[in-house]
């Protein structure tokens, strides 16, 4: 497959996705969200999430949530690159680790009398 066609069937499939999410109507409060990301964020960066968006619905929300929150207390004073982005899935994903916690709970050599097959 050559460039050409890569192309063509990522604009094909860009246009089939935005075709679905665009036939039910955004709610008033997904329209300012929107509005608000598409100032924030520089095109690399809303590529970036849109692309998250698809694979992980929900780290993209946490992603959007962030940065409006980041906005409203003043704290970004340029627009949000592409790299902020993955700095910030990245951090969203330490985060996540850090909570996994594993328990161990070994069993007790109580009785190895039958554990013993070969005896």
């Amino acid at each position: 497959m050559d460039d050409a066609e890569l192309n063509a069937i990522r604009a094909a499939r860009l246009a089939e996705l935005q075709k679905s999410t665009s036939s039910s109507a955004p709610s008033p409060q997904e329209e300012r969200t929107g509005t608000l990301l598409s100032q924030l964020l520089e095109p690399s960066a809303r590529e970036r999430l849109a692309r998250v968006r698809i694979v992980r619905p929900d780290r993209a929300e946490q992603v959007e949530q962030y940065l409006i929150k980041m906005a409203s207390s003043g704290a970004l004073n340029r627009k949000v690159g592409e790299k902020d982005i993955v700095e910030i899935l990245d951090s969203l994903s330490r985060d996540e680790k850090k909570q996994t916690k594993i328990v161990f709970e070994r069993r007790g050599a109580e009785d190895d009398d039958e554990d013993d097959f070969f005896d």
